[in-house]
């Protein structure tokens, strides 16, 4: 389904951005939400309100949506905002008031299904709402950076012979799974804890298989050798993490009660909750045959550290590293 961009930030490689979908008809608003979205690094697509569930279904890496309380003929949204909001209770909906009218003039049920309200041109209110929303967690950029190096060469070991390219990374709020498939693996160190998933579609992993460009080599692959490169996937960025950040001690633990958090897959939705509303930070990697012979196959992976989160202490070690360099007592190589 084709989506028309109304906003595309200009950001370095390593920026945190955050795709959200717009129903507004209002040609000044629009004109205004496009400068507004490449100052806040928002992705914007518009959609028409007969359009907007249906690419709610097609699309699972969203961090919000934003509408008008009136479409083009002055009628309200209504029955649209409660349909968005059952389709996808995760995303925050910010819907822009008609001229005149208040946050109490809407009805109750309506009123619940919204994250934030705000009147024609209050985009410092706006801000505060994204802020508070979607980026409420900050990702310094030399982890992201390090993040997807450390992934990128994951999957190019995985996929031989194939081109890897990876999009700009993104904040989600949406808890969607995308594919048949994932893996879940728990990441920790002294300044973060929680977890990584890998997302992707059986059938085309297991086609690259076929086509004798990973490391499993058998006449009749099956869905247990996709699980077997995912798996080694998950491992391969596991270690590089682990090498580069440290786990913590199992001792630091001893006679502390640690938190955890019961995560919870609805199979039939394909949804999965890992007990917080903190933003994700995804990667979006997209592995091609270069021939031609074979269809592309995409990887989406989310980090989700929802029992601790303190990137003052990543900073920090950065910081002794490089005194550590600078002193002479590490040697970079």
């Amino acid at each position: 389904m084709k989506l028309n961009v109304i906003a595309q930030p200009t950001a370095s490689e390593h920026d945190v951005l955050s795709k959200v979908i717009v129903v507004e008809h209002d040609a000044q608003t629009l004109a205004a939400l496009k400068s507004f979205f490449e100052e806040c690094k928002l992705v914007g697509y518009r959609a028409s309100p007969e359009s907007a569930p249906s690419i709610l279904g097609a699309n699972i890496d969203l961090g919000a949506i934003f509408l008008s309380e009136t479409d083009s003929n002055g009628r309200d949204c209504f029955t649209l905002v409660k349909a968005l909001h059952m389709a996808r209770p995760d995303l925050p909906v910010f819907m822009r008031l008609a001229p005149g009218h208040a946050p109490d003039d809407l009805p109750e049920e309506v009123s619940k299904a919204l994250t934030g309200v705000y009147a024609s041109g209050d985009y410092a209110y706006v801000k505060e709402l994204i802020e508070t929303y979607l980026f409420s967690r900050h990702y310094p950029s030399e982890f992201v950076s390090e993040i997807k190096a450390m992934t990128l060469a994951g999957v190019q070991a995985s996929f031989k012979g194939m081109q890897v390219e990876v999009e700009q990374p993104y904040i989600v709020k949406d808890k969607l799974i995308y594919g048949e498939l994932f893996s879940l693996i728990p990441l920790e160190s002294n300044w973060c804890r929680g977890y990584m998933m890998l997302q992707t579609e059986e059938q085309k992993i297991l086609d690259i298989i076929r086509a004798k460009k990973t490391s499993v080599h058998t006449p009749e692959p099956t869905f247990l050798h996709v699980n077997a490169v995912l798996g080694e996937l998950s491992n391969m960025v596991w270690g590089s993490f682990k090498n580069r950040y440290g786990l913590k001690s199992l001792q630091e633990g001893l006679g502390q009660v640690r938190v955890e958090i019961p995560i919870i897959v609805n199979h039939m939705r394909k949804y999965i909750s890992f007990g917080s509303d903190d933003p994700q930070l995804c990667f979006k990697f997209t592995v091609t045959d270069p021939d031609g012979k074979l269809d592309s196959s995409v990887l989406y992976q989310k980090f989700i550290f929802s029992l601790d989160w303190a990137p003052e202490k990543y900073d920090e070690s950065n910081q002794n590293v490089n005194e550590l360099v600078s002193s002479g007592e590490l040697e970079l190589f």
